[in-house]
Order: C-alpha cells, then structure tokens, then sequence
C-alpha cells in the first residue's frame, strides 16, 4: 500500500469505526461495561471491508489488545483508552439524560 492509498483507507477505517460506534450506540439502554465496549469495537471494526479482527490472547497480548489484519500487515493496538473513554463518555451521557427525565 503506498502513502496515499494507506491515507484513503484510514480515513474510510476512521469513518466506519465511528459511524458503527454511533449506530451501536444509539441503541444502548443503560451504562457500559468494558465488555460490552469491547464488543461494540469488535462490531464496528468487524463492519471494515478486507480487515480481519480480532482480540488477541490475553496470555499473550494483554487483557485488551486488538489485533488487525489488512493484507500482509498486522497492526496490533493496545485498546484499554479507547474502551474507557467510550465507556465513561457513554455512562456520563446516559446519567445526564436520565437527571433531565427527571427533571
């Protein structure tokens, strides 16, 4: 992959990611687990044309560590900051719409 077909396909593996995200997202009733986070980010990643995913052996790799295929490269990305920052974003989310429920 040269330099701008690899910018393209970031790009389109960001828009993806964050748009399932989203749609996932939306249909969440209550606060997140990391599991549960887990499991959005394995659909969303899942959702990526000609990418391969998967959570790599935690023996091995780590409790949360991702590992990803595209073509001949593997990129392996630890995830434990992303599944915390969209856990704790949700959950703050989720508690300020029940308060104006409430209210």
């Amino acid at each position: 992959m040269n330099e701008s077909e690899m910018k393209v396909w970031q790009e389109e593996l960001a828009k993806t990611f964050f748009l399932s995200i989203l749609q996932d997202l939306s249909q969440v009733e209550e606060h997140l687990s990391d599991f549960e986070v887990k499991q959005l980010i394995l659909s969303g990643l899942k959702r990526i044309p000609d990418m391969e995913v998967e959570w790599g052996e935690s023996d091995r790799f780590g409790k949360s560590t991702l590992l990803l295929k595209v073509k001949s490269n593997l990129l392996v990305i630890e995830a434990t900051p992303l599944i915390h920052t969209i856990r704790i974003l949700w959950n703050e989310y989720k508690s300020k719409n029940k308060e104006t429920e409430t209210a």
